[in-house]
């Protein structure tokens, strides 16, 4: 992945495991890569790749319990 960073713009956020603060874009690429539920605890990328996994699924995202919200609703559609 390629990573451009024209503005180091620090947020008000912290990595919830190390306390490092994150940049905009690091907070921007931290929601686009997790489950939407987990946009609560933010995790900077190296924490993130530790204590949480990829979805079973589709492997697109991080969640921490196993499958992603939308792997979840499409299944649960299916099974419908």
């Amino acid at each position: 992945m390629t990573r451009f960073e024209r503005f180091v713009t620090l947020s008000n956020t912290t990595c919830c495991i190390c306390d490092r603060s994150l940049s905009v874009q690091e907070l921007d690429e931290f929601r686009s890569a997790t489950d939407e539920h987990m946009h609560g605890v933010v995790y900077c990328r190296t924490c993130m790749e530790h204590h949480l996994m990829l979805c079973r699924e589709c492997s697109g995202r991080y969640t921490a319990g196993g499958i992603c919200e939308e792997c979840a609703i499409k299944e649960y559609s299916l099974a419908s």
